[in-house]
């Protein structure tokens, strides 16, 4: 049963340790705005959002498993570093480095100790987007 999940989750998403395509900035912002939306008509949870409605709202052709994947990793980096996103916005030089930024397929069922991303690259990447 475990094979299954692993090849489920290949199909759809990617091989755990393969890149992660990269992504217009503007997808990773419509599918950041949808996620809050929802977040607000439904502050209890319990709602899933199908990779449909995230296409209807990327680009046409955007590969929204990338989007999704992408925005998930900043999702991880909103926890960790709470004291400085506090709730903010991310600015587009934010987005523009998420879209790009190195970033492989995690493994199913695989728990990662901190960000499965360098940091302090990402923090780099939005600087130079900034300037």
């Amino acid at each position: 049963m475990e094979d299954d999940g692993k090849a489920i989750f290949e199909k759809h998403f990617g091989k755990p340790g393969e890149q992660v395509p990269a992504v217009d900035f503007a997808d990773l912002k419509a599918a950041k705005t949808l996620m809050e939306d929802v977040r607000k008509s439904h502050p209890k949870g319990g709602v899933a959002i199908d990779m449909g409605v995230y296409q209807s709202v990327c680009s046409p052709g955007a590969n929204v498993r990338a989007v999704w994947y992408r925005l998930s990793r900043l999702g991880l980096l909103e926890m960790m570093f709470q004291h400085v996103y506090s709730g903010g916005q991310w600015s587009d030089a934010a987005f523009k480095a998420a879209a790009k930024m190195e970033l492989t397929w995690l493994p199913l069922g695989v728990t990662h100790q901190g960000l499965p991303f360098d940091v302090e690259e990402f923090l780099a990447q939005v600087q130079a987007e900034a300037a």
